[in-house]
């Protein structure tokens, strides 16, 4: 289905009550999670994949200048985004659903934008944040002074262990401040997972995203 220009595939048959795990996906690498989640051995679940993001502008919370040369600036229109998918996306994608849990997971910006998204609204019951763009300017004083705005069942994190590696002295606070960012959560006493993977950023992004939601899936299990 299309809403709001975006492309929304809906991955696995639901004839019980199942969670329901919203992927924003910068490459329609919807398909690729979904064999990697069933590769991993993840429990039952329903995938809603979302592509055609205009990704700079859609995953970023506020507007930030670009980092380096080449690099992109981000227009800040997250707030708008979410509004269309907590309005619009999560009615249509979950008729005729029985939803037993509502997810948000996301790789790169997209993991900063489900962190985010908890803080703004109750829509979500847990996170999966891959290789989340906690270097962002501003997140982690804006993390420091905003809660999530309901108790989550579980926040899983994950990182390269080689993506704090760069001259950049922006990206290289990603290790420090995603830390920081697990040990808030599981202060909370959110059941939280931190990850480092070997690699840098790029590397097997599929199949981390499918682990991350394999573990936040076996750990909610336990709270139904």
């Amino acid at each position: 289905m299309t809403i709001n220009g975006k492309e929304i595939y809906v991955y696995g048959a639901a004839d019980k009550p199942l969670p329901v795990v919203y992927l924003h996906t910068f490459g329609n690498e919807g398909e690729r999670v979904w064999e990697q989640c069933r590769k991993v051995g993840t429990r039952q679940f329903v995938l809603v994949a979302i592509s055609g993001l205009d990704w700079n502008a859609d995953m970023s919370p506020w507007p930030i200048d670009r980092l380096f040369e080449g690099d992109e600036p981000c227009e800040g229109r997250g707030r708008e985004w979410l509004r269309t998918l907590v309005e619009d996306v999560v009615p249509q994608a979950e008729a005729g659903l029985q939803v037993a849990g509502r997810y948000l997971a996301g790789y790169s910006l997209a993991g900063l934008f489900a962190y985010w998204a908890a803080c703004q609204t109750d829509c979500f019951d847990g996170i999966v944040s891959g290789s989340g763009s906690f270097w962002f300017p501003g997140f982690m004083d804006f993390a420091a002074s905003h809660n999530f705005v309901k108790p989550l069942r579980a926040a899983y994190f994950s990182l390269g262990d080689r993506e704090r590696i760069t001259r950049n002295e922006v990206l290289a606070t990603v290790e420090d401040n995603t830390r920081q960012l697990a040990d808030r959560v599981k202060a909370q006493g959110i059941a939280t997972e931190f990850r480092l993977n070997n690699g840098n950023h790029y590397m097997q992004a599929d199949w981390r995203m499918a682990k991350g939601i394999q573990w936040l899936l076996t750990e909610t299990k336990k709270k139904i």
